[in-house]
């Protein structure tokens, strides 16, 4: 065995092996594999196998796409047999709210470049004879996609890294793995230790027990699912070809054929429940299934024989039920653990095998080239922290498997396991009407509902819509205040703080206590991680702000960036300052009244800070800026004493009109700015240079990633971002709507909104430099709408930048 690897990755299920084969694509090849038993002897051997199209987020579909890509060529890279089956899949819309749902999954299909039609229930008859196509409202048809025998694409995935020159050693049970002094990590198993640069969690249904061993967060529980399999039918052996797989949300189920049977998979929307107990399984648990719950599933398979009557006539060959893992959002965890370098995640895959491939290639691209060619942060373990292990993990598990054919609306959230964490004045804006979304745990208020009758979520523009007009004009007319506790806080420290921030941030660190930045963590090739604000306390102090979502992930950007002889030292202060945001033309009458701090120009610049004293509350930091384009400050306070400073100000601005307003109403502002959104505009697939940052660059200094932003400097954006006005209807961009230029698609947009103050719907998008041109008339797909839009100098409001400044 060997005793020195620069990876080993624990656990040979689909996800395992579909990492080990893409790092042998990527060039590395001293790469080891470990599994407890056989290869597939997990969750992967008895899966379904289904390998979807259809999925309504961008990244995830590029994700799934790649598999139904790479699957049917395996047997001829590998020479391994695969039995892939592309007989494509219709997913039925029951609801107007599907129709909707499905018309901008559409848009996206088109960005991504698979083949999809919406066809109407008379033309679904003709894909599908035998299905009963009442109550649909439309069908989501997709050509290409399918299902594949599981255990077939995993040992061909296996044939080839072996081909490469990785390594597997099967009946090897990993006991422990221990980080070293050195940073690397020492892998325990039954036949010896293996020492290496990378571990890789791809542990499936044991992930959360191997992560417990280094004291990483694992948010995972694994459910109990069935599928039936009938006797072959007559019907389907005399058929030319095989029947798509086809997702039915009246029955909760895939339904598809199974060598000439049926195959149904329901998704029980009650009485779901987590295996062993929520205990992990006996690891001597291999290949075996979980004793069948079959009377509970009736209602559901009762549903899907309306659905399929062919369903009903034929005996049941096979029940297959086993356990799942599932993770509270449905999206796998893959990519880096939180904490010293050198830990992945590829774990907690509810469609591991339609995913494995695409997850593979895409860790390993971050793995050996420190970035993928797409987004991955909604797959990026460190979105959870440790309030979502335990029963957080294994209620919120379940309630996803529960809602597997869920249409959930924009905005819409589950209440279940609410509130995780809430700032101290949560009370208050709840007393107020606040309509709270989950951020990072976090409860951040949306929008405030003075009728007391809550959103009533749509694709369209919701009820929402003019209370949220009200709050945008009390900031613009007024003065707002928000509740952003939420921020990811850090204090960096120390001799060599000033030299450190300066040697990763691409801008130029302030010189001048007080100064505020606004700066950027770039990879070594010049693409943006992270988005961050500085602020110099002192010459060796600052205070480091970035997004709720970034909490784990900044830490990690900062801390991995250090060199070994760099004094500095980065603590997270997160839950010790809450964060008040107010903001509008009367925002300096308003805090004057609870501060003795000169609050004037020439005292208090834009773009500068100072602790002060506000409402009786000691060393709080005021920050004069704001993401909504105002007069205004940012007020962190010590999250003890921000409820008298919120009494206070709300006290002090009675007189002026102040309005609270929330999350909704700073899109809208911001969308006004142009003021670009990390995760939004803002990703690991763009440059400086493409998002139109170049203005934060200092290429006069050294920075990690200069070299990579020169390159994209010198050879120009491959992309180009875009700030855009849509002749909108009742619904503004969401992001990935696909852009037009002469009936040809050019690029796709990131993030949208209506800005009240201006009266027009306004977009950003990433578009062909050639039509990047100021006044280019270019066309928006709104569900399956085309929308006229036009690129617009920026910004739509105050453009000359004043009232910031006021």
């Amino acid at each position: 065995m060997k005793s020195h690897a620069r990876v080993v990755i624990v656990g040979g299920g689909v996800m395992g092996v579909g990492l080990l084969y893409h790092l042998v694509e990527e060039g590395w090849t001293d790469v080891v594999l470990v599994e407890k038993g056989e290869l597939t002897s997990g969750s992967t051997w008895h899966a379904a196998g289904q390998c979807p199209s259809y999925v309504g987020s961008i990244n995830a579909a590029k994700v799934n796409q790649y598999g139904i890509e790479l699957y049917p060529t395996l047997e001829e890279k590998t020479g391994e047999a695969v039995s892939w089956h592309g007989c494509g899949g219709i997913r039925l819309a029951c609801s107007d709210d599907e129709v909707e749902w499905f018309k901008y999954v559409y848009g996206m299909s088109k960005l991504i470049g698979y083949e999809a039609h919406l066809i109407g229930p008379d033309e679904i008859k003709e894909h599908h004879p035998y299905l009963d196509p009442f109550g649909v409202k439309l069908g989501f048809l997709t050509i290409n996609d399918g299902h594949v025998a599981p255990a077939d694409v995993t040992n061909a995935m296996a044939a080839g890294a072996r081909q490469g020159g990785a390594t597997i050693y099967r009946r090897c049970q990993v006991n422990d793995i221990k980080l070293l002094p050195d940073g690397q990590w020492k892998v325990f198993t039954e036949k010896g230790d293996i020492t290496c640069e990378h571990v890789v969690n791809a542990a499936g249904s044991y992930s959360d027990v191997v992560a417990a061993w280094t004291g990483h967060i694992t948010p995972i529980a694994n459910v109990l699912h069935h599928y039936i399999i009938t006797d072959p039918l007559q019907q389907l052996i005399d058929m030319d070809k095989e029947l798509p797989v086809v997702r039915d949300p009246y029955s909760h189920s895939y339904l598809r054929e199974e060598t000439h049977g049926v195959l149904v998979g329901p998704y029980e929307t009650e009485n779901a429940h987590i295996c062993w107990d929520g205990k992990p399984p006996a690891w001597d648990f291999e290949s075996e299934l979980i004793a069948p719950e079959l009377d509970r599933l009736l209602p559901w398979l009762e549903k899907a024989t309306e659905r399929l009557p062919l369903f009903a006539e034929a005996g049941i060959k096979s029940i297959i039920s086993g356990a799942i893992t599932h993770t509270p959002d449905a999206a796998a965890l893959v990519g880096p653990a939180h904490g010293p370098h050198g830990y992945w995640m590829a774990c907690g895959a509810s469609i591991g095998v339609g995913q494995g491939g695409g997850l593979g290639k895409y860790l390993a691209q971050w793995m050996v080239h420190g970035q993928s060619e797409i987004n991955m942060h909604e797959f990026d373990p460190r979105r959870y922290d440790s309030w979502a292990e335990g029963d957080y993990a294994r209620t919120m598990a379940v309630v996803d498997y529960q809602h597997m054919y869920y249409c959930y609306r924009p905005g819409e959230q589950h209440a279940d396991c609410r509130p995780i964490r809430t700032s101290s004045v949560h009370d208050r804006l709840a007393t107020a009407g606040a309509q709270f979304q989950e951020v990072f745990g976090w409860e951040r208020a949306r929008w405030f509902d003075e009728s007391g009758t809550g959103e009533d979520y749509s694709f369209r523009r919701s009820n929402a819509f003019e209370p949220v007009r009200a709050e945008c004009e009390a900031v613009r007319e007024r003065c707002g205040l928000m509740d952003l506790s939420t921020f990811a806080k850090f204090e960096v420290s120390g001799p060599d703080a000033h030299a450190f921030l300066d040697r990763v941030c691409a801008n130029r660190i302030p010189k001048k206590d007080g100064g505020i930045i606004l700066g950027h963590l770039l990879t070594e090739g010049g693409f943006i991680e992270s988005e961050i604000t500085v602020t110099r306390l002192a010459e060796d102090s600052f205070y480091v702000l970035s997004a709720a979502t970034a909490q784990l992930h900044d830490m990690d950007a900062l801390k991995w960036r250090l060199n070994k002889d760099e004094d500095v030292t980065i603590t997270d202060v997160t839950d010790g300052y809450g964060c008040l945001v107010l903001a509008g033309p009367r925002a300096r009458d308003i805090l004057s009244a609870c501060t003795d701090q000169d609050l004037s120009n020439g005292a208090f610049r834009w773009l500068t800070a100072k602790v002060a004293t506000v409402a009786g509350v000691d060393g709080v930091r005021l920050l004069r800026m704001n993401y909504v384009g105002e007069l205004g400050w940012e007020l962190h306070c010590p999250m003890a004493g921000m409820p008298a400073v919120f009494d206070a100000l709300m006290a002090a601005g009675e007189p002026h009109g102040i309005k609270l307003f929330g999350a909704y109403a700073m899109n809208s502002l911001r969308m006004e700015k142009a003021y670009r959104g990390w995760g939004g505009e803002l990703t690991t697939e763009i440059s400086m240079i493409e998002a139109d940052m170049e203005r934060f660059v200092r290429l006069d200094k050294e920075f990690t990633g200069k070299a990579g932003t020169l390159k994209s400097k010198q050879e120009g954006a491959r992309i180009q971002l875009v700030y855009m006005e849509v002749d909108a209807s009742d619904s503004d961009c969401r992001g990935n709507e696909p852009i037009y230029a002469d009936g040809k698609i050019v690029g796709l947009t990131t993030s949208g909104g209506y800005g009240y103050s201006v009266g027009k719907s306004l977009a950003f998008g990433y578009v062909e430099p050639a039509v990047a041109k100021e006044g280019q008339a270019l066309e928006v797909a709104i569900y399956d709408e085309m929308k006229t839009a036009r690129i617009i100098p920026q910004s739509a409001y105050d453009p000359e930048n004043d009232r910031p400044r006021a």
